[in-house]
C-alpha cells in the first residue's frame, strides 16, 4: 500500500490528528504517528520507503514536519519540494549516515590508534567517506 493510501485509510478510520512525522536512514523510510482526537491514546504508526507524496492537503501541520524532514534527511515530498526551514542553502542533510560530521573531520580523534593494536588505525564515527 502506498504512503498516501495508508494515510487516507487511517483518516477514514477516524485518525484525524498528525502527531509527528519524521524519517529514519538505512533504508530511508518516512514514519508518521496519527491520533484520534476523540481518543488521544489511540495511535496509528504509518511508514513507507522514501520518497513519498506530501500529505499537507490532509493535515496542515504536516507542512512543518515535511520541511524539517526534507532538510534533515534529504527526502523529496512530491509533488513540490518544501521550502527550507532550518539549514542554510547548500548544507548536506545532517541526519543521513553518509553525511560526514564536520567536527569529526576537523579535529584529531583520540581513538584513531588502538592502544591494544597500535598498527591498526580506525576512522572516527561519523566520517563514512574516509
Amino acid at each position: 500500500m502506498t504512503w498516501r493510501r495508508q494515510v487516507l485509510a487511517a483518516v477514514s478510520e477516524g485518525f484525524d490528528v498528525l502527531d509527528w512525522l519524521s524519517a529514519s536512514d538505512d533504508p530511508l523510510t518516512v514514519t508518521a504517528c496519527l491520533v484520534r482526537s476523540e481518543q488521544p491514546t489511540d495511535m496509528r504508526l504509518l511508514s513507507a520507503p522514501a520518497p513519498v507524496e506530501s500529505i499537507t492537503d490532509l493535515f496542515a501541520s504536516a507542512d512543518w514536519h515535511e520541511r524539517e524532514t526534507a532538510e534533515m534527511f534529504g527526502i523529496v515530498f512530491a509533488p513540490v519540494a518544501p521550502a527550507p526551514l532550518l539549514l542554510a542553502p547548500g548544507v548536506a542533510s545532517p541526519l543521513r549516515k553518509q553525511t560526514p560530521l564536520s567536527a569529526r573531520v576537523d579535529q584529531p580523534w583520540p581513538g584513531a590508534v588502538d592502544p591494544a593494536k597500535p598498527r591498526r588505525s580506525q576512522q572516527p564515527p561519523g566520517t563514512p567517506w574516509q
